[in-house]
């Protein structure tokens, strides 16, 4: 897979705001920062997540709990996380998922799933028919996420402990149209590519967790878009990154504008040369790296 060729931006800073984050990859191991600048007169966070991690390696110390409880609104990319409503958004509204596959893959795929759910291939085929293949995709992974803990579900979990307000930078629908808007057969390659090779998944998720444990944004983002693991990834890297992270922008700025801010988004939506930390730095904004 070819290389992302990074611009190498700088932007021209007074003594004032000190040294922005330019360099790639950045040289701090950090997923927590402040956003100053643009005289703003609150103080706000950006915190990148990665959404199932082991529990023994979940890190959610007290200092990440009072910067949430002490804030005035919490950020995530989708606000109100429940199964109820990502239901709703997993169903086709017509047809039947194995309507995607040829006949030797959905027997593959009825196969892979009632083992895996220790159901009947009957059962499963009539359980699974209404979703979305996107669904197989969460599935292939389950068995890697028995023993893992969430941390957009404990910052969301926290907020309403809190009575605070939590606001989306978007909306599971949109989240949704991404997948729903893929070309069958890459979608179906993703699922195969799950069905056919579990370790591989497995093993993915495993170098994602290790890159979180070393908090380099950009080393994940890398990983993300460019590994050879990730190649079906690439060719979406507009829809499921960089105009999300755009449009996040606007959205953002009218937050922390007005109340101290605690976002939360996937962390390898903060690296890169298109990632919200940098795009915030060319809006004019400081970004001061919070170490754990």
């Amino acid at each position: 897979m070819q290389k992302i060729l990074f611009c190498f931006f700088a932007l021209i800073t007074s003594g004032l705001f000190g040294q922005y984050l330019t360099d790639i990859p950045t040289k701090e191991n950090t997923v927590l920062w402040k956003i100053e600048g643009k005289k703003l007169k609150t103080e706000s966070y950006i915190f990148g997540t990665i959404h199932i991690v082991e529990k023994a390696q979940f890190h959610f110390p007290e200092s990440l709990k009072k910067l949430v409880t002490k804030s005035d609104q919490i950020a995530l990319e989708v606000a109100d996380l429940n199964q109820n409503t990502a239901l709703q958004h997993m169903i086709l509204p017509t047809g039947s998922m194995f309507d995607f596959f040829t006949a030797e893959q959905k027997d593959s795929v009825i196969t892979w799933g009632a083992g895996l759910l220790q159901m009947d291939k009957k059962q499963f085929e009539l359980a699974f028919g209404r979703m979305k293949p996107f669904t197989l995709i969460q599935l292939s992974v389950a068995p890697s996420m028995a023993d893992m803990e969430s941390y957009d579900l404990s910052i969301q979990n926290l907020a309403l402990e809190n009575n605070l307000p939590v606001l989306g930078l978007e909306t599971l629908a949109d989240q949704m149209k991404i997948f729903d808007n893929m070309d069958t057969l890459d979608m179906r390659n993703m699922v195969m590519s799950g069905i056919r090779e579990p370790e591989k998944s497995a093993k993915q998720l495993q170098e994602l967790l290790k890159l979180y444990s070393e908090k380099n944004i950009d080393k994940m983002y890398s990983y993300t878009m460019e590994s050879e693991e990730h190649q079906e990834v690439k060719k979406y890297q507009e829809q499921l990154l960089d105009n999300r992270n755009r449009n996040w922008i606007p959205i953002i700025e009218k937050m922390i504008k007005k109340k101290n801010t605690f976002i939360a988004v996937g962390a390898a939506h903060l690296g890169g040369p298109n990632g919200v930390l940098r795009l915030l730095e060319q809006k004019g904004y400081r970004l001061v790296p919070i170490h754990l």
